[in-house]
Order: C-alpha cells, then structure tokens, then sequence
C-alpha cells in the first residue's frame, strides 16, 4: 500500500490557506485544512483521479477542490507526494520552482 506523504512546500501552503482564511473564521479555516487534507487521502484510493500535467512538470498530476483549490501531486511506487496546494487562483508555473 502507498503512503501519503506532504512536501514542505505542501505543508507551508496549507498553513497559509488556514491563516488567511483564519482572519476571519478560525473555526471554518480548521475545517477547510481537514477536507483539503481528506481529498489528499482520497489519492491513496484513486491515484490517477487527478489531471496529468506533464506539460508543467513530468509526473504531476493536477486535482481540484472545490472552485479555490488545486493539489499538486506525483504518483510513485511506494507513495503519493503532495507537493503543492494552491489557493485562489495562484500560479502553478512555481511547480517548477
């Protein structure tokens, strides 16, 4: 079975996603963290699920959550990477990065 495993950057995005949404609902940025983090988990049962994104770099695989979220992720052997979490509508060319 794969593990899940979140990279820094992963980590670092969704305690910026919790801060901002915090400013004005802590309760709500707790309970957005852990369904971002649920959709991660889903990975473990339906890797391919996600949109490949070759084209941004070899191996990532794109899903969405709700309409403000994207999961960045590469599927491996032995584990699923999350290794981005965008919000609102950043950038995802810093995947490359």
């Amino acid at each position: 079975m794969r593990e899940l495993v979140f990279r820094p950057k992963a980590v670092e995005d969704l305690r910026r996603i919790y801060l901002f949404i915090a400013e004005d609902n802590a309760g709500r940025a707790m309970t957005f963290i852990e369904e971002i983090e649920a959709r991660c988990r889903s990975l473990l049962d339906f890797p391919e699920q996600g949109r490949a994104r070759d084209d941004i770099r070899p191996g990532a695989r794109f899903l969405p959550f709700g309409r403000t979220v994207v999961i960045a992720y590469a599927v491996g052997k032995a584990e699923i990477t999350v290794m981005r979490v965008f919000y609102g509508g950043q950038d995802t060319a810093i995947l490359t990065e």
